[in-house]
C-alpha cells in the first residue's frame, strides 16, 4: 500500500474533539493553570496522536497539543492539527486539522520527520537531540475527559 493513498484517521471520537475546539478559546485562556495540574495536562484527547509507518500509535496528551500550538509547530494561522500521519523514511506526512468548526485534512505539510521531532521533544519535557528519539517513558493518562475539563474551566 502507497502511503500517499493512505487516507487521515476519522477520529471515532468526532463529539470529544468538536468539544476541544468548541471551548478552545476557554483552553487556551487557561493553558497556564491546564498545564501547572497532571490531571489536566494529561487528559487524553480520543482521535489526536501520531500514526507512522513501522512506529505504530505515539498518543498526544492535552498539554501536549497546547505546547505545540502555542510554538506553531502544529499549527499554521486557523488550522489546529491534532493528528499527524505518514512515514519517517519517506518523509510523506499528512495532518487531520480543525479549522472553523470542520475537520480535514492537510497533505500540503512540512515532511513527517519535522512535525515528528517537536512532538517527542514536548513529550519528553523539552528535551532536544539531534536525532529524533521516540519518547521513552511510559506516560500515565488522566482518568480526566475534555468534558470534565470544560465544565471545571468553566465554573472557575
Amino acid at each position: 500500500m502507497l502511503i500517499s493513498n493512505v487516507k487521515p484517521i476519522e477520529p471515532q471520537h468526532n463529539d470529544e474533539i468538536a468539544l476541544l475546539f468548541n471551548n478552545i478559546d476557554l483552553i487556551i485562556c487557561h493553558k497556564q493553570q491546564i498545564m501547572a495540574r497532571a490531571e489536566y495536562k494529561n487528559i487524553r484527547v480520543k482521535g489526536t496522536g501520531i500514526d507512522g509507518l513501522f512506529m505504530g500509535h505515539l498518543p498526544l496528551f492535552l498539554g501536549d497539543l497546547l505546547t505545540l500550538w502555542e510554538a506553531g509547530a502544529w499549527r499554521n494561522q486557523q488550522k489546529f492539527y491534532y493528528h499527524l500521519g505518514g512515514s519517517p523514511l519517506s518523509g510523506i506526512s499528512f495532518c487531520t486539522y480543525w479549522q472553523h468548526g470542520q475537520i480535514a485534512c492537510d497533505r500540503n505539510t512540512p515532511s513527517f520527520c519535522t512535525l515528528l521531532r517537536p512532538a517527542c521533544q514536548t513529550i519528553e519535557g523539552g528535551k532536544i537531540t539531534p536525532e529524533i528519539r521516540l519518547p521513552s517513558q511510559k506516560r500515565t493518562e488522566s482518568a480526566l475527559k475534555i468534558k470534565d475539563l470544560v465544565q471545571q474551566l468553566e465554573r472557575s
